[in-house]
Order: structure tokens, then sequence, then C-alpha cells
């Protein structure tokens, strides 16, 4: 990418970078830079390569920045593998700007930097990114944590995900779930049945009530959901052995370059988005 600058600056003495300058009025150093990657492990130097000058007569330049924010990206997802008539899986997506952006290095500016051939000063640098900023996972662990559920999803997040399950089961659900988590061996004395002229067969479903108005859910199966499914249960895949939750939580930083004159004016490169791994 330097060398692209090169051949776009060298016909002329002055040139522009068309990065973009902070301070409206005045006129500060212009610079342009590129980093190594826009992927970078937590804790290790992200090196770059920038270049700048100034086209005031009286102004020189006097250090550079390194700038960056934080932003937090949160994936969460959490699914009940035992119903069948539908897919029951929540997920939310959320990125939030945690720090705002900041100053992380300085450099101190040499007249030695000048560069002929790119008639502007250029020099290699790094700039570190914390370790602090690892990615955490959470995803389908092999063994249940309550603690770790409230803390990632919030309280209440299990009782909301239990009831909004419940509103959305229908009977085939209920049949599937409670005989394959064995809590009942003979769903038949739950069960009965309506000719379906549109189908031209039976329709199982729930006894009728009294008045044979509706066919709500058994007294027992209501008693059993309450006291002996939990959350933890309803989420439990027995194939796999795992339980279907994930909880991922990653960063990212915008970085961009400062470079100031004796004047205290700065003019900036374009900022870069990098993911942290």
């Amino acid at each position: 990418m330097l060398g692209l600058a090169v051949m776009s600056l060298a016909a002329c003495d002055k040139h522009d970078f068309f990065d973009d300058l902070v301070i409206v009025g005045q006129t500060g150093p212009q610079a342009y830079w590129e980093v190594e990657s826009s992927l970078i492990t937590a804790g290790q130097q992200m090196g770059f390569d920038v270049q700048y000058y100034t086209s005031v007569k009286d102004a020189r330049i006097d250090h550079s920045e390194v700038w960056y924010n934080i932003t937090e990206k949160l994936e969460k997802n959490v699914s009940c593998p035992w119903v069948t008539t539908f897919t029951h899986s929540v997920s939310l997506t959320t990125s939030e700007e945690k720090r705002v952006s900041q100053k992380i290095a300085t450099y101190e500016h040499q007249e030695a930097m000048w560069n002929d051939s790119l008639h502007a000063y250029a020099f290699h640098g790094t700039f570190p990114v914390s370790g602090t900023l690892s990615p955490f996972n959470w995803v389908k662990p092999a063994v249940f944590d309550e603690d770790k559920m409230n803390t990632y999803f919030g309280e209440g997040y299990m009782d909301e995900f239990k009831n909004n399950l419940y509103s959305k089961m229908k009977f085939a659900d209920f049949q599937s779930m409670y005989t394959k988590m064995g809590l009942v061996e003979d769903f038949k004395i739950y069960t009965d049945s309506t000719f379906d002229i549109n189908s031209n067969g039976y329709v199982k479903h729930f006894p009728w009530n009294a008045d044979s108005t509706d066919t709500p859910v058994p007294d027992k199966l209501q008693e059993l959901w309450n006291d002996s499914i939990s959350f933890a249960d309803l989420i439990f895949n027995s194939s796999e052995g795992t339980y279907s939750v994930e909880y991922k939580r990653s960063y990212s930083i915008r970085a961009l370059m400062r470079v100031y004159d004796d004047k205290g004016v700065y003019g900036q490169t374009i900022a870069k988005d990098i993911d942290i791994n």
C-alpha cells in the first residue's frame, strides 16, 4: 500500500493524503498510514507504516500518537432440542463501544525520518493491544453452570425462556419431550383425538375439558413442568451430551494516528478497524 502512495506522490513536492483533518479552520499535518493486518491477537503489538508532512510554512512537526476505541461484541444463543412442531432458538447479537477513543502510544518526531522519494516523513512503528481483550466463549458446555447463565444472560432469563417456550408448545411437543425425558411412561392417558375433515384423519390432542370447549394441558403435566423440568433440562441435547447455550464475547478496535505540529494543531489518518482474537 505504501508503494501505491509513492507512485501517486512522487510527481510533486507538495501533496495531499486526503485524510480527515480534525480541527476545522486550521491546517494541520497531513498523514497516511497502513497497519499490518485487520486481525491481531490480544497482547501483541500491531505494526504500521506512516507517512506525514505539513504544508504550513511556519509550523514544524512535533510528534505523533496512536489512538483507538474499544468495541465489545456479544453473541448469545439458547435453544431447546426437545420440541418437534417448531424450532425454539433465541439469539441476540449486540455491539457496544466499551471505551471511547484514547491515546495509546506517542512517537517522537525526528528530522532524520524525512524520505526524499516520498516527499514526506515516514517511519515504521508498533502499538500495543491489551491482553485483556482476548475473546471468550462459553459454547455448548458439557456441564451446566447456573451462575454463568445468570451472569451472561441476566437474572430472570431462564424463567422467561421457559415460560415463552411453554406458551408455544403443542400436544406433539409435550408428548415428545415428556416421553424422551422419561417423565411419563404411557402418554395415552393424556391423549384424545378428533376427526379432521380437512386432513381426512384423526388429530391427537389433550382430552377435552368439561364443557368440550378446549383441550388444555392436563394438571399433572403442568405440575411436572413446574416441579420436575428445569431450564437446564430444556436445553440439554441428549444426543450430544451438551447444553444448547452459546455465549461469545469478542473485541475490536478502531485505530488512527494523529500527527501534531508545534502549534498543537493535528491532522489524522483514516481509521483502521481491527478485530482481536
